[in-house]
């Protein structure tokens, strides 16, 4: 690439080739390949020997750097650049420099081809609408390109143009995205899309032969209905399948509303005076008397439908036609619509299907993975787009036969799951296509050369429909009477995984299942600081996730990944919709979106409170201790680290400790049912852990000093701190004083009897394998414990579904009940298997305060 052209007093930008090293005060500090850097124009100047400081832009940290590491790039393209996360992107990018010159030249008014999401295989047709920077502040001043979903991909987006309350453009809702450089292309042809959707309009071609206006008829059944041409063209996506006819009916026999696909083609009051027919069934009306004279003259025989009509007639056989070539009555051993060798003629459509599947297709000729029960599959060419929904014999046939459900209508060939009399699967009007498999292949807008499966694609309303859950509107508390997991209990119950949820689904069900404490994320109103996806995001998981869990006891994947797809985009995270994440990653991700206050604040002595969604344990070193409770780990980590809570919190997730995912510091940690944060808040009177009087000082040098009151926390009143560090071990300590309240100084404010802050344990959340599951409390009594997995069970195969479960577990109860001795003598493996991994794969632990209010 040229050196970009700039002026003296502008900053220079680079980018770096490999992976590098600067320096600033506090050491070397390495930079990945693929980071961006800003040098100003005065350190361009200096002269000095030393390497010029830049600024890394991912991280505004300012480094030395030496300059042949690097290549410079302009500041049009740096800005182009900053919002590609990826580094390796990025530098693709600069190296491919025809392409990048190319997408640096997008304006306003360009098709593009789009990729929604960072996990999406294939690119949708858009236009762009908005190109600039989305804010000010760091992360927001990369130039984004705001683009307008156009075609089948209209409400596959995630804006209407709109980021965190400021309006970029205009679309209709969920029909927008904003992208960086890396995810749009080009669209073939300079030509600009329009500014708004309009109706389809017929393209001109010499096998239209009709026009808007001809008065035409049609036969169906006995019957000549007749009306006037509205629309004559090639459908969306079936350009060349053939010509289709959409008809104002002067009689109301027809169903059709003059839509495709919610995109509108023609203009028809009522469905019952509309129909869409192919151009093939449709016959001009010249004169008054044209439709007798056609069939004086035999016209009528020249129907496919009609000759077959007619030769049964020959027959001496009553017969009915239908419009679906599926329910014809063929007499045997005449095939079915899926063979090609059936004696009576089959209708131009079924024949221009059938010839286009013939011997040596390509659906036959290439090797594609095994097709099963939901494969998302195409035939034809130009292809017919569906799912499969039913796979077997038929007693006419020698081959497998293929139920689709087709994702266009199309009256003259489907039924809706019907063949023959008999029903093979259900199915809306004219969409169930019977085929021979063989002649069905994958779809080809899901399926990358490789052929895996494009999970987040496949999670829909159509692929999911026989898992579908239904959205409640009304808030529905939890259920924590005796009674209260019965209706949560059992197959197909909870929230249903797909595609590496089980982080997001444990995590969720923790959170809501039998708990309000964290209700207030669910009902807090939008104010004037919230983005306009505020409310879309707050709806969707009060009404679609958390309602439906607690009133109907399951959640369908589908409404998982929707919220799934609004974090990777409002949180600006990729990955959200495909890969494996942990469940902090999406707790900081969902309170960020949902602008979500901090569970809690802790402080270090001195220092500003920090607000805090989970507290994760630190250790220093492992302790001596083989089983650990949560009670004992928090107190340690809190100590240690010199930290207290602020205040008593309503809710407290503690994460275990351990180093990486798969390291656990314990085998074996016990969650401690009740946990006591007394002695954890700041200006809270405490007992002095010797003789029970007023605590004014606590002494973290003696925390681990066995010889005094031996597992907690080392507070004193005056008397018994000076007798402690009068031993000769103890006389370097720094005890420290307790801030406590006024009244309580002089000790004649101070009562008999310390209430103790205490929290219950509601949830615990583990983690084996990368697979994460939950236990939840779910009633009053001690052995009220259930084990949900969200994957517990699955049906079909690689396209199949995760069947989620949940269980009763009471046993679990005598082990929690258990101290940390009791339980280091046991063997784990004679533990019952819940009960082992609840113990062994602890992740975080879930706490609630009854006596806290849910609305502070």
């Amino acid at each position: 690439m040229s050196g970009p052209q700039r002026s003296p007093e502008s900053p220079r930008y680079f980018i770096t080739v490999k992976d590098v090293y600067g320096s600033d005060e506090d050491g070397t500090v390495r930079v990945v390949q693929g980071s961006l850097l800003r040098m100003e124009a005065d350190d361009s100047r200096r002269g000095s020997r030393r390497p010029p400081w830049l600024t890394v832009l991912d991280t505004e940290q300012a480094l030395r750097l030496e300059l042949q590491d690097l290549r410079e790039i302009g500041e049009r393209i740096a800005g182009l650049l900053e919002p590609v996360t990826d580094g390796e992107e990025r530098l693709a990018l600069v190296n491919d420099e025809s392409r990048l010159q190319g997408l640096s030249r997008v304006r306003k008014g360009d098709r593009v081809r789009v990729q929604v999401t960072s996990a999406s295989v294939d690119r949708v047709l858009g236009v762009v609408r908005y190109r600039g920077p989305l804010g000010k502040s760091k992360g927001d001043s990369g130039i984004l390109f705001g683009v307008e979903l156009l075609g089948s991909a209209t409400g596959k987006g995630f804006t209407d143009g709109s980021f965190k309350g400021q309006k970029f453009f205009s679309c209709a809702e969920n029909s927008g995205v904003f992208v960086p450089v890396s995810r749009i292309e080009l669209a073939d042809g300079p030509e600009r899309a329009p500014r708004s959707r309009t109706p389809v309009a017929p393209p001109k071609d010499a096998d239209i032969l009709l026009q808007e206006g001809d008065k035409i008829f049609f036969v169906m059944e006995d019957s000549r209905p007749t009306g006037t041409v509205v629309f004559c063209g090639y459908l969306p996506k079936r350009a060349k399948t053939c010509a289709f006819v959409g008809i104002l009916l002067d009689k109301p026999v027809g169903s059709w509303d003059g839509y495709i696909n919610e995109k509108k083609i023609c203009d028809i009051p009522s469905p019952d005076y509309g129909i869409l027919l192919p151009q093939h069934k449709v016959f001009k009306v010249s004169g008054k008397d044209e439709t007798s004279s056609f069939l004086s003259r035999g016209g009528a025989d020249k129907l496919p439908q009609n000759r077959l009509l007619h030769s049964r007639q020959r027959d001496g056989k009553q017969a009915k036609f239908t419009e679906s070539p599926a329910e014809e009555p063929l007499p045997p051993p005449a095939p079915s619509p899926v063979s090609e060798e059936r004696q009576a003629s089959p209708s131009p459509q079924e024949e221009s299907l059938l010839l286009s599947l013939g011997p040596g297709s390509l659906a036959e000729n290439l090797h594609y993975p095994p097709l099963e029960i939901n494969s998302m599959v195409e035939v034809h060419d130009p292809p017919i787009f569906g799912v499969i929904r039913w796979i077997g014999e038929h007693p006419d046939f020698a081959e497998t036969i293929a139920g689709l459900e087709v994702e266009d209508p199309m009256p003259s060939v489907c039924t809706d799951g019907t063949y023959r009399g008999s029903r093979y699967f259900h199915c809306a009007p004219s969409k169930a296509l019977f085929v021979k498999l063989r002649h069905c292949r994958p779809d080809s807008r899901f399926c990358s050369l490789q052929f895996p499966a494009n999970q987040a694609q496949h999670c829909n309303s159509i692929a999911f429909r026989d898992y579908a859950s239904e959205r409640v509107d009304e808030d529905t508390p939890p259920d924590t009477g005796p009674e209260g997991g019965e209706q949560l209990m059992g197959w197909k119950k909870g929230i249903q995984g797909h595609c590496n949820s089980c982080y997001l689904d444990a995590t969720l069900f923790c959170m809501f299942a039998f708990s309000s404490v964290l209700d207030t994320i669910l009902l807090r109103p939008r104010d004037k600081n919230d983005s306009d996806s505020y409310s879309t995001t707050r709806d969707l998981l009060r009404t679609e996730i958390v309602n439906p869990l607690r009133k109907n006891g399951y959640v369908c994947a589908t409404k998982v990944m929707a919220l799934r797809k609004i974090l990777e985009v409002e949180g600006r995270s990729s990955g959200f919709t495909s890969e494996e994440k942990d469940p902090e990653e999406f707790l900081h991700q969902l309170f960020q979106v949902l602008k979500v206050d901090p569970l809690f604040k802790i402080r270090s002595s001195g220092k500003e409170p920090h607000g805090c969604i989970f507290y994760q344990i630190f250790m220093e070193r492992k302790q001596s201790v083989s089983v650990p409770s949560v009670q004992q780990l928090l107190e340690w980590s809190l100590v240690t680290s010199d930290l207290k809570f602020t205040e008593a919190p309503s809710c407290l997730i503690i994460q275990m400790p351990r180093n990486g995912k798969n390291f656990k510091m314990f085998t074996t940690i016990l969650p401690t049912l009740e946990l006591d944060i007394t002695n954890l808040l700041e200006d809270t009177p405490r007992e002095c852990c010797i003789c029970q009087a007023l605590a004014l000082v606590e002494c973290r040098d003696c925390y681990e000093d066995l010889n005094i009151t031996p597992g907690g926390i080392k507070q004193y009143c005056m008397i018994c701190n000076k007798q402690v560090h009068c031993h000769r071990n103890r006389r370097d300590h720094e005890p420290q004083t307790l801030q406590l309240p006024e009244e309580l100084l002089d000790q004649t404010g101070f009562p008999s009897f310390v209430p103790r802050q205490t929290m219950q344990l509601f949830a615990v959340l583990c983690i084996e394998t990368s697979h994460y599951v939950a236990f939840t409390k779910y009633g009053p009594g001690d052995a009220d414990w259930s084990f949900f997995d969200s994957m517990a069970d699955r049906e079909g195969g690689q396209n199949g579904f995760n069947i989620p479960q949940v269980t009763s577990c009471p046993e679990v109860a005598e082990y929690l009940n258990m101290n940390p001795q009791e339980l280091q003598s046991l063997d784990l493996k004679s533990m019952p298997s819940c009960a082992r991994r609840l113990l062994c794969d602890a992740y975080m632990c879930l706490y609630h305060s009854p006596t806290l209010s849910l609305y502070k």
